[in-house]
């Protein structure tokens, strides 16, 4: 066998390296592959095997329940965002991604091992009923939720519409433990709301359309369309895009929405190792705001920190969520196992000048925050669950709004006439 040799520096000293010939080193490789692939599904075979055998309870050890406990366990060792779906679990994401399911209408996550209200679907069941981000769910009809995995409390939380359920939680901005009773429905999914134009008397007689995309769906992109059409009628002179407390969604939905602002041909999101999606449609020469703020996640990150990037719209709020890696619904082959598949973590993306969004998040051009008694009058306005029988509503301070308006005034004073939107003043 010839042997090569490359000359390395260490702490040590000098010293000589072997290097196999590329050809050689890689069927070593490739054989060394194939000989642990082989060994893994023997381990795994006959594991299932002894199980099938020994184990106590014969009515645990069905082959289909116990490959699917392993995979679930296998993905959610990798990472939070990574798992295995089942026929319930795959059918329940295509449902949810198409905008219609049967459920409470909220959108939950895992916060520190706790089962937590990310958001609510704005007319929904939980949202009449007043639930908050950020409550902690403890039970479901009275079964505790400490040992069930986020796929297993989304099923429980959705069901036959009309079905009731009763949800233990614990909201910690008032640190206490209530009791919703709710009732399930067949929940269509909104991906936009509020749309219209401003009131005169908050904008100076300016004309400034207004829109909160509250997640991203296979719909968002013909409903954002249809919004700009009734804000183009109603004469708007350029938009505000609220992206606050929006979890994400379908990355591509979210592309879509930042290819009305760019040209033709504009990187819009980046991959590691890949080109981002391109634009594809005529876009909008209008100045436009976006809103964030913590809760500003994932999809909506790319919405920002694109529309940042490419100078098309001023960010203001604050520091976003910072959740930018990239999750892949991957059917497995059907002749194998029909309707299921792996919801896999692929790539972390980032803007269109590559700067990093996971971990680190989108920061606003202007700063602008709520304090949290702001927040819960601002929310209470939406959600009738939160205000009490008689009870006044309050009047609502919206600082980012009111500054997201104020940089239409300043671009009004500094630019003449309409055309693109030039950040460069700020």
């Amino acid at each position: 066998m010839n042997l090569r040799f490359v000359l390395s520096v260490g702490f040590a000293g000098w010293m000589f390296i072997p290097v196999l010939p590329a050809q050689e080193n890689k069927d070593k490789t490739s054989s060394k592959e194939e000989e642990g692939r082989y060994r893994s599904a023997l381990l795994f075979a006959n594991v299932i095997e002894l199980i099938r055998d020994e184990y106590l309870d014969p009515e645990k050890t069905d082959y289909d329940k116990m490959t699917y406990s392993s995979l679930r366990g296998l993905l959610s060792s990798l990472d939070p965002h990574s798992g295995f779906l089942d026929p319930e679990d795959y059918a329940m994401i295509r449902n949810e991604t198409e905008g219609q399911f049967g459920g409470l209408g909220i959108s939950v996550g895992m916060v520190d091992g706790q089962l937590t209200v990310n958001v609510p679907i704005q007319g929904g069941p939980a949202f009449r009923a007043g639930l908050m981000s950020g409550d902690r769910i403890l039970k479901i009809d009275g079964q505790g939720t400490q040992k069930l995995t986020l796929g297993e409390a989304i099923r429980k939380l959705r069901g036959r519409p009309g079905a009731r359920v009763t949800l233990t939680l614990y909201r910690p901005s008032e640190s206490r433990t209530l009791d919703v009773p709710l009732v399930r429905e067949m929940i269509q999914v909104p991906t936009l709301a509020d749309v219209g134009l401003l009131p005169s008397s908050q904008t100076g007689g300016v004309k400034i359309g207004y829109l909160r995309i509250t997640q991203f769906g296979e719909k968002t992109a013909s409903e954002f369309d249809q919004s700009i059409d009734r804000l183009e009628r109603e004469g708007a002179s350029g938009l505000i895009v609220d992206l606050r407390d929006n979890p994400g969604g379908l990355v591509d939905a979210a592309v879509e929405v930042v290819s009305r602002f760019v040209s033709p041909g504009t990187l819009v999101v980046a991959t590691e190792g890949r080109k981002g999606a391109m634009g594809r449609f005529e876009y909008l020469a209008k100045p436009a705001t976006v809103l964030v703020n913590g809760n500003t996640a994932s999809a909506a990150e790319i919405v920002s920190g694109a529309l940042q990037d490419l100078g098309k719209a001023v960010v203001v709020g604050e520091l976003t969520f910072g959740k930018g890696s990239v999750q892949t619904v991957q059917p497995v082959d059907a002749s194998i196992a029909p309707a299921v598949a792996v919801r896999l973590t692929t790539a972390h993306y980032t803007t269109p000048s590559r700067r990093k969004i996971h971990g680190v998040g989108i920061e606003p051009d202007i700063t602008a925050r709520m304090t949290p008694a702001e927040e819960k009058v601002l929310y209470q306005s939406r959600s009738p669950g939160l205000r009490k029988a008689g009870e006044d509503e309050e009047a609502v301070v919206d600082e980012p709004l009111n500054r997201a308006v104020d940089v239409f005034a300043a671009r009004r004073a500094i630019v003449d006439g309409a055309g693109s939107w030039d950040r460069n003043f700020l």
